[in-house]
């Protein structure tokens, strides 16, 4: 069975901090090992600080940077909708290394 690169790495949740003169739009600084990615999400609203720092998650690396409410995003959580319809991050059973490759 040939991989497909997927492009998505665990990284480790470093800090998070909400946008000035937003509501619920986050930025979310993740390290993945060789690279710190930031994410600007409102995902994170649905989580405290303490329950995502430290936290490893998944995340998408290949998506093309932008800057949202003049913060760069660089990465996207990958998570799925709860049964609330509330987003459910995706994390893995054990501690991996941070860069990690999701296959």
């Amino acid at each position: 069975m040939k991989e497909e690169a997927l492009n998505i790495v665990i990284g480790t949740v470093r800090s998070m901090e909400k946008v000035e003169g937003t509501d619920t739009l986050f930025l979310v600084k993740i390290d993945a090992g060789d690279t710190v990615y930031q994410i600007a999400t409102s995902l994170a609203s649905f989580y405290s600080e303490p329950e995502l720092i430290g936290k490893q998650v998944p995340i998408k690396i290949d998506v093309e940077p932008r800057k949202i409410r003049g913060v760069l995003s660089n990465a996207r959580f990958i998570a799925v909708m709860g049964s609330n319809k509330e987003p459910v991050l995706l994390v893995p059973q054990s501690r991996v290394d941070d860069g990690s490759l999701v296959m």
